[in-house]
């Protein structure tokens, strides 16, 4: 503190003897030195007026009484100055942290569906409401020939759930060419998550293997949305659904398998809660909004194009605004 007043002093009084713009760009980066090491304006203010009294620069009691209320303003000035830097900074790291995180989502999702099966067409699209989502889809290799797609709704944000999303990837990984039938699957994923996720967390999982040697897809569900099937020669639809906890609640809960034949122009269309959720109380808790885009839909088109369709068709239903997250899998048979 010695030396800023010794500096302080000497470009004061320069000012004082002959004022001018040299003195006052000097004042100007004294003053960012003294933000940088913490030093709070009422400081500055009593060092203002030590100086001009010990230089002879008597000054009168009302002048006096004038610094000494302002001093007081600037006590509290720099009380709520050092609480907003403190917000500023906790804000500023908060956004890094958020940064890190989306990118760390980005590298978790697959950028297409490339996979070897010539007898399946598959479309996607997932949106988040925010920076970040909470909604996930990925797809493996199974034992020989077979083909995982999983959708999964992370309920809770951040950091904690990016690192689950991560967590679940990365077990999913460990998982390739693994024979294991879906439902064991997510018996693996819910301890996994039980064991390491953030409590605060749990996740709703729908899980599918496709099989084209006998053109049969199992499915699983972790108190996810039923899936919506749709049978071409019939053009009927039905809802997927099995017995099943979210994941990670629960150590011993046991997940239903269930088993579908596909046909040529059959199709399976996997999804998170945002995509149904329509505007209003009175509205309907069920995948029909899906079911209208679908009727409305050129079903000769390519599963990505009927993706987009469908996507399109919810956010109009919502007038575009995007509460949730949205995230869209068809899985066709050709």
């Amino acid at each position: 503190m010695k030396q800023v007043k010794e500096y302080y002093e000497k470009i004061m009084l320069h000012y004082l003897r002959n004022p001018g713009e040299h003195q006052l760009y000097a004042g100007q980066q004294l003053s960012k030195s003294l933000i940088e090491k913490d030093i709070p304006p009422e400081d500055i203010l009593g060092l203002h007026i030590s100086i001009m009294k010990e230089n002879g620069h008597v000054l009168s009691e009302e002048w006096e009484r004038s610094f000494q209320f302002l001093m007081e303003i600037m006590v509290s000035f720099g009380m709520a100055y050092q609480e907003r830097q403190s917000l500023r900074l906790k804000k500023k790291q908060l956004e890094s942290e958020i940064n890190v995180a989306i990118s760390m989502q980005k590298k978790l999702y697959p950028p297409t569906f490339d996979h070897e099966f010539r007898d399946l067409d598959v479309g996607f699209i997932s949106t988040p409401a925010r920076e970040m989502s909470g909604d996930f889809y990925y797809y493996t290799n199974h034992g020989k020939n077979k083909l995982g797609i999983l959708v999964a709704d992370i309920v809770g944000k951040g950091i904690p759930a990016a690192l689950c999303m991560s967590m679940i990837k990365y077990a999913m990984d460990t998982l390739e060419n693994d024979i294991k039938p879906a439902n064991m699957i997510l018996d693996y994923l819910n301890r996994l998550v039980l064991k390491n996720a953030d409590p605060s967390l749990f996740v709703t999982m729908f899980y599918t293997i496709y099989d084209p040697l006998t053109s049969v897809l199992t499915y699983s569900s972790a108190g996810h949305e039923p899936a919506l099937y749709y049978h071409a020669k019939s053009k009927k639809f039905a809802d997927l659904n099995t017995r099943g906890l979210i994941l990670g609640v629960d150590a011993n809960v046991k997940y239903e398998e269930k088993a579908l034949p596909l046909e040529t122009g059959d199709f399976v269309v996997l999804y998170t809660d945002g995509v149904t959720e329509r505007k209003g109380s009175d509205a309907p808790d069920d995948n029909s909004i899906l079911r209208e885009a679908l009727v409305t839909a050129d079903l000769s088109l390519p599963a990505q194009d009927i993706v987009n369709h469908m996507y399109q068709y919810a956010i109009r239903e919502k007038d575009y605004q995007l509460d949730d997250d949205h995230t869209i899998v068809m899985i066709r048979k050709k």
